[in-house]
């Protein structure tokens, strides 16, 4: 069982880097924005909002909401389906295509520079323990 001391040391270190802090920049809206870009960018075809929401697991109207604000940025149409005109088809918008295209890549370029920085194996290990770190604190009782 962990020492209070331990607990301690670990708590310092993540006062002085709190993982929060880390993915502060990627809010509920970028990341859906984000994730209905990546999805529409590789997805070719009728995409609905209904097919949207199952792919994210998220509700329709959290969808309603993101598409709202993706259409005043440009980023996509909505159409009405050629086959069938009571459905309405999203997709990318030119400027939408482009700036899928930049989002992977920078992605890419971000996750490259970490691994050439941290080293894959480490990488790897942070992954996995991230992810049992999660798995516990899913589960946590911690209130204030």
């Amino acid at each position: 069982m962990a020492t209070g001391e331990q607990i301690e040391v670990l708590l310092e270190l993540m006062r002085k880097a709190p993982p929060s802090e880390q993915f502060q920049s990627i809010d509920r809206n970028t990341m859906g924005i984000r994730a209905i870009l990546k999805y529409l960018y590789e997805t070719d075809g009728r995409v609905t909002a209904g097919k949207i929401s199952e792919h994210m697991k998220v509700s329709t109207a959290r969808v309603a909401v993101l598409l709202k604000k993706m259409v005043a940025k440009g980023l996509i149409e909505r159409v009405s389906d050629s086959e069938d005109g009571r459905i309405v088809v999203v997709r990318l918008s030119e400027y939408g295509r482009q700036s899928a295209y930049r989002l992977r890549e920078n992605i890419y370029k971000t996750m490259g520079e970490i691994i050439d920085r941290v080293g894959m194996d480490r990488m790897l290990e942070f992954a996995e323990i991230s992810n049992e770190i999660h798995d516990v604190l899913k589960n946590a009782e911690i209130e204030i």
